[in-house]
């Protein structure tokens, strides 16, 4: 596909390393869990997940890590970059649901865009957002005090401990009213996907599931990101799946596929 050349509006710092680039894209059409292809001339293309798409413009939330990303924060306001999109299978909610939206590391940004789309179908939530210090939270700041539910692995901030332990405690407090319309969303490392997977499943509340994996196309020509041993490409069918499905992928929270194809266990 031939990349979309689009403005870059605005460059906000959100925590270390993590940059949220607005981008002059109006009529992207892309729905919450979704991404797009992000195109450097000269660098490469990478996928990257949506913190937000109000019709207007487009926001990508980054962690800085390698080549492409160091690249990119090099980038000022007024630079152009590509954009193809959007891609994947996205979250999904019915009207009036519960929101129970699970992040760590940069996993909060497209759960931001989630909520923000949900709430116009009159549905409530609560953010938890995990990281291992307080200087690495993202989007910690977005809502309500009273909804965002902070962990930290060295306790600078929140819970000490586990994102997932605070889910629970909070799940045990919910109503049998609000068990009935709650959804589990989770976006971020995988081993946290799994035990957030688990924890609704003991309670009986059905998740969905962002499970990453390496993309190079987007539209599931290359089978890059295809999944053992179903061979589902998560640029297609993914990157949202139930959370019934993920635990029962045998690779899911065990290994994940480098660029190359070796396995590269967590």
């Amino acid at each position: 596909m031939k990349p979309t050349i689009v403005k870059i509006l605005n460059i906000e710092e959100e925590a270390e390393n993590v940059l949220t680039f607005t981008l002059d894209y109006p009529a992207l059409n892309s729905r919450p869990g979704q991404f797009v292809m992000l195109w450097l001339p000269g660098v490469d293309m990478k996928p990257f997940s949506i913190a937000s798409d109000d019709g207007k413009e487009l926001k990508l939330s980054i962690f800085k890590v390698k080549k492409f990303t160091t690249a990119l924060f090099e980038a000022k306001i007024g630079d152009k970059v590509g954009v193809t999109g959007p891609f994947g299978n996205p979250y999904s909610w019915k009207q009036g649901a519960h929101v129970l939206a699970v992040g760590g590391g940069y996993g909060s940004a497209p759960l931001a865009y989630l909520i923000n789309e949900a709430k116009k179908d009159d549905c409530t939530f609560d953010l938890f957002i995990g990281a291992r210090r307080k200087n690495l939270l993202l989007y910690s700041n977005k809502f309500p005090e009273e909804f965002t539910h902070i962990a930290t692995d060295d306790g600078s901030e929140g819970h000490t401990g586990y994102v997932t332990e605070i889910l629970e405690e909070k799940i045990k407090k919910l109503s049998s009213k609000d068990k009935k319309r709650a959804v589990v969303y989770v976006c971020g490392p995988e081993l946290m996907e799994v035990a957030a997977a688990k924890v609704s499943q003991k309670y009986n509340i059905p998740s969905q599931i962002s499970v990453e994996r390496f993309m190079k196309c987007g539209f599931g020509v290359c089978g890059q990101c295809c999944i053992d041993d179903t061979g589902e490409p998560m640029c297609i069918q993914g990157p949202v799946l139930s959370g019934e499905h993920a635990l029962s992928l045998p690779e899911f929270g065990k290994y994940h596929r480098t660029k190359a194809g070796a396995v590269e266990k967590y």
